[in-house]
């Protein structure tokens, strides 16, 4: 019975027509179209007209022609027609597929916008990449182009701290020293946001001690206090272990960052940072930090948005920053897989609460770790530094606070090349190599000076790094080159004196 429904369905989409050579209408069966009888089928559709090419050759032919649109005022169908040429009349049979035509089209049209979307997301995302690549590009040469002049600006201001100064010159000396530091750590945001976006930067597990952490954030925050007439408290909770493993840089960044939030929007009143356990198990355990001031606090409408970059709240303060602070705390406590909340009143202040993982050991306590000392050789009165740099700033600054330390002579090279000359002809007891500059970069001149030479003086003489570049594998790569040690530009004078006088000392005794 079902395969008769079948075949009564199908033969309702098939349709004979018999005309006569001149085109008359013979019979049809009007399944598909209402055609009358002694009508000329070429009244039907300009298709037909086909026929009259068709019947030139007297012998029977078959013909087929799929998909021809047939359209009127009662009805729209896409057949397939086939037309069989006779001696005395011509067949012709439709087969109507319109249901089966639309829905391959339907397919093909669905193909063609899936392939279309396709080609439309990967287009976005090359475009995404080379956005992305262009802005790392942009941050890592505006961090050297900004570092640069930042070196000689805070190096100066060092120097300038060490002579007699008037108590009007010492408080100039003071703000320009205070505002180059805020401008350091704005371009370290601009590069922390970066590598957090890009999924370059990196945790690093290491042991530390914990109380030394908060002490260090209670010693420097309280002299702030002290400047803005504002209390400041610190609490640790006791039963928190001494010495524990994480990233304690990543860990200073964030209560950092959030207590120099604090004081920045707090007039008058009290902050606190308060520590406490969660709970511990085995050797993992996860402690609470508490920040809580009474400052201007954040409107309701805004705490939604208090971790998005660039957000700034309260202008009408004055307050200074890019808006990059709390962007960055949230980013670093969601990649050390902790948790951040936030609670704030207007006027009447703010607190943040933290939870962060952490392990510790469970051994007895060990000595902490403490920067090895190092002295010069007494076999020299000074010693001759080759200082490999193009900035003219930098070179005096270098050049100033070496010379005045009293231990060292100074020659200085503009690139690469121009330091070749100077050590083939003088001996140096250590060599401070830019990386960036003309003609012959400091990884270009580091590989000749390691490898071209046969006479050790030249050939192992102690080679330390000097960049604005702050990339997470340029240390690496300066060891990589030949070189022995790394420092960044801008940096501190004792940093300096300490890294030549350790490479010196380590060259001597070997």
């Amino acid at each position: 019975m079902k395969d008769k429904q079948h075949l009564l369905q199908f033969n309702q989409k098939i349709q004979l027509t018999i005309v006569s050579f001149d085109g008359i209408i013979k019979e049809t069966d009007n399944k598909l179209f209402d055609w009358k009888t002694g009508s000329s089928i070429y009244d039907t559709h300009p298709f037909f007209y086909i026929i009259e090419s068709l019947t030139n050759d007297s012998s029977t032919k078959e013909f087929s022609f799929p998909c021809i649109h047939f359209k009127n005022n009662t009805s729209e169908k896409l057949c397939d027609v086939s037309i069989k040429i006779k001696h005395s009349e011509i067949a012709i049979i439709f087969y109507d597929y319109t249901e089966k035509y639309k829905e391959l089209n339907q397919i093909a049209q669905q193909r063609n916008e899936s392939f279309l979307k396709s080609k439309a997301l990967a287009l976005k995302n090359k475009y995404l990449l080379e956005k992305e690549e262009f802005k790392n590009s942009f941050i890592a040469n505006i961090n050297h182009e900004i570092r640069t002049p930042l070196t000689s600006i805070i190096g100066f201001v060092e120097v300038l701290e060490k002579t007699k100064l008037s108590f009007e010159q010492e408080e100039l000396t003071r703000i320009i020293k205070r505002d180059s530091q805020h401008l350091h750590t704005l371009v370290d945001d601009m590069i922390d946001i970066s590598k957090i976006e890009s999924g370059q930067l990196k945790i690093v597990e290491e042991r530390f001690v914990f109380s030394d952490l908060i002490a260090g954030l209670n010693e420097s925050y309280s002299r702030l206090a002290d400047e803005k007439n504002l209390q400041f408290e610190t609490y640790i909770d006791s039963n928190i272990q001494e010495y524990l493993i994480g990233d304690r840089m990543r860990i200073y960044q964030i209560l950092n960052n959030l207590l120099n939030n604090a004081f920045k929007f707090t007039e008058e009143g009290k902050i606190s940072l308060s520590v406490t356990k969660n709970y511990q198990r085995t050797n993992k355990l996860s402690i609470n930090f508490k920040i809580e001031d009474t400052g201007i606090g954040i409107l309701e409408e805004h705490q939604p948005h208090v971790f998005d970059r660039f957000t700034r709240f309260n202008e009408e303060k004055q307050i200074s920053g890019t808006g990059l602070g709390l962007a960055i705390v949230k980013n670093l406590i969601d990649t050390l897989n902790g948790e951040i909340k936030m609670t704030s009143q207007p006027e009447k202040g703010t607190i943040f609460n933290i939870k962060l993982p952490l392990k510790f050991e469970i051994t007895k306590s060990a000595p902490e770790r403490k920067k090895k000392k190092y002295t010069l050789p007494e076999n020299k009165k000074k010693f001759r530094i080759l200082l490999v740099e193009d900035e003219e700033t930098t070179q005096y600054l270098v050049m100033k606070t070496l010379i005045t330390h009293g231990s060292f002579y100074v020659d200085v090279a503009i690139h690469g090349e121009e330091a070749i000359h100077y050590i083939e002809r003088r001996n140096y007891d250590l060599i401070l190599m830019d990386l960036k500059m003309t003609k012959v970069d400091g990884y270009q001149a580091t590989h000749m000076i390691r490898n071209n030479y046969g006479d050790k003086v030249i050939s192992e003489v102690p080679i330390v790094g000097f960049t604005a570049n702050t990339n997470a594998t340029e240390r690496d790569k300066c060891l990589k080159s030949g070189m022995d040690d790394f420092i960044n530009k801008p940096f501190k004078r004792e940093d300096l004196i300490y890294i030549i006088t350790k490479q010196i000392a380590k060259k001597a005794a070997d």
